[in-house]
């Protein structure tokens, strides 16, 4: 029997908060309990559990008990200075983001000269495996349902991994295990929202983002009964109540479109809301702004129980737009499209990149401006260059990139030479607009607006005080990024929606 374990570098650029003690204060003497609930869950946490370390571990019991085999497969995510591996440890299976590689690195250069064989993968190791190579005994590129079986073959036969395990992509997602989560009492985790797999894949080919290269350009979904099964299973363990969220992690879940061959396909999403509607859950998404064009699967969307939706807008400049891929966004229409999504009482996290080409420094008062006016939450960040996009690529090419420290891979750093203002102004300017968007005043003036909004008649409609709140309390959230310096690695808490690793979420509409 094999003791494996499964690790995961947290870096400081996590959803790890730190709550500012006035803040919970405030909360009970102002008697919001609901605020002062979340405040507490999230304190110290990660704010939603990144699936992929208890996925691995549900998919390495899996194989085994296939192979008729009894290993033991231990989680452990922590910070670098916090992750322990024991010395009877038989292998350590680490999955690597951008901004955790170099952490990770050291971690599995200690563990292998302690004799402690280790495998690198994760969407890093498959965008450099030579690099990853170096660090480990073994690594796995690809989808880890393909390599699980030869990985353990490799460790009961022989005790080592081999050096290369090739998994490529797996056809079909169906009969996937659930996660593997710890127990409540056991969880290092925020309670609020449970990630959720619905498909892998994109047809576009946004610059900026891997998940093209790493999952495909095909749409590969589970079946909709798998899902409801899962969500079923959650509610009846009593790991799911009426605190809690879904959020599902895929890129888009609301349609599978390729805006450069004009397709769009909505049958899968309308056949998955459907399903969900009699559950009465809620949950979050991402998805293209153009759904709002849709009017039978919007109702569809909003019947199903979805409250928040973090779109990708990017840019307010549709040259940027062009440059990049995002051919499926019309600046023109985002207000028109904000305000059908409203009137289904579906909030907005936007997302938006600083220091694209066509960006001056007029792009932050721009950017604070539309946030204040249209954005329930807003998610800014630094364009980024992620190892093995085409932005990267061509960065690379034109001489630059400033910086190969993939630990400032963060969307929080300025890592790129900027065409239209210096490196300097770049990452002035965005902490400058967090701070800004992240006020009080211009948080609380987002949540009021939230909570006037008109809702179309039909759809769900909760208090205005539920509306206000469930807008408040995930700008407290990314709020923690405009109250505190990210180069201070002992007080750094800052969300982590990275355009290699999407995972953002938020907590669940309060007694909707």
């Amino acid at each position: 029997m094999a003791k494996i374990w499964i690790a995961r570098i947290r870096t400081n650029h996590e959803l790890a908060w730190h709550v500012p003690p006035m803040l919970r204060a405030a909360a009970r003497t102002l008697r919001l309990g609901y605020i002062d609930r979340v405040l507490s869950g999230i304190d110290g946490k990660p704010f939603l559990a990144q699936m992929t370390t208890y996925y691995l571990a549900a998919l390495g019991e899996a194989a085994a008990r296939a192979r008729g085999a009894d290993h033991e497969f231990h989680v452990v995510e922590a910070p670098e200075a916090d992750l322990h591996i024991p010395d009877d440890a038989d292998a350590v299976l680490f999955t690597v983001n951008t901004a955790a590689a170099p952490a990770t690195y050291r971690i599995a250069d200690d563990l292998r000269r302690r004799g402690i064989p280790v495998v690198l993968g994760g969407i890093h190791v498959t965008m450099l495996p030579q690099e990853a190579a170096q660090h480990a005994d073994g690594i796995a590129t690809g989808e880890a349902e393909a390599v699980f079986d030869d990985l353990l073959e490799d460790l009961e036969r022989v005790g080592r991994p081999r050096p290369v395990y090739r998994g490529g992509r797996i056809e079909s997602l169906a009969g996937l295990p659930r996660p593997r989560w710890p127990r409540p009492e056991e969880q290092d985790l925020c309670p609020w929202v449970i990630p959720l797999q619905t498909s892998r894949g994109c047809r576009n080919a946004c610059s900026f983002c891997s998940t093209t290269r790493h999952q495909g350009a095909r749409r590969r979904h589970r079946p909709v009964e798998d899902i409801v099964a899962e969500i079923r299973a959650y509610q009846e363990s009593g790991f799911f109540n009426n605190d809690k969220a879904f959020f599902l992690t895929d890129n888009n879940s609301v349609s599978d479109t390729d805006h450069r061959h004009g397709v769009r396909d909505t049958t899968y999403a309308k056949s998955l809301f459907r399903a969900l509607a009699p559950l009465g859950i809620t949950w979050a998404g991402q998805g293209e702004i153009s759904v709002a064009d849709d009017p039978e699967l919007l109702d569809l969307l909003a019947a199903a129980g979805c409250r928040t939706l973090l779109v990708g807008f990017e840019s307010l400049d549709q040259a940027n737009l062009g440059d990049v891929g995002k051919i499926g966004n019309r600046v023109e229409d985002y207000v028109r499209r904000i305000e059908a999504l409203h009137r289904h009482n579906i909030r907005l996290i936007g997302c938006f990149i600083l220091g694209l080409d066509h960006d001056t420094p007029a792009v932050f008062d721009r950017t604070v401006e539309f946030v204040q006016r249209w954005i329930d939450i807003p998610q800014i960040s630094v364009l980024t260059p992620f190892p093995g996009t085409a932005l990267h690529a061509r960065l690379e090419r034109e001489g630059r990139i400033l910086s190969r420290d993939w630990s400032r891979y963060d969307i929080s750093h300025v890592v790129y030479r900027p065409k239209r203002m210096s490196p300097e102004e770049l990452e002035h300017g965005y902490r400058d607009v967090l701070r800004r968007v992240f006020s009080w005043p211009r948080m609380l003036g987002r949540a009021t607006r939230g909570a006037l909004h008109a809702v179309d008649p039909g759809v769900h409609r909760p208090s205005a005080w539920d509306r206000w709140v469930s807008i408040l309390a995930p700008n407290l959230v990314y709020g923690s990024l405009g109250w505190v310096d990210p180069a201070d690695a002992a007080t750094a808490r800052v969300h982590g929606a990275r355009r290699d690793s999407v995972h953002l979420a938020l907590p669940a509409e309060s007694a909707a």
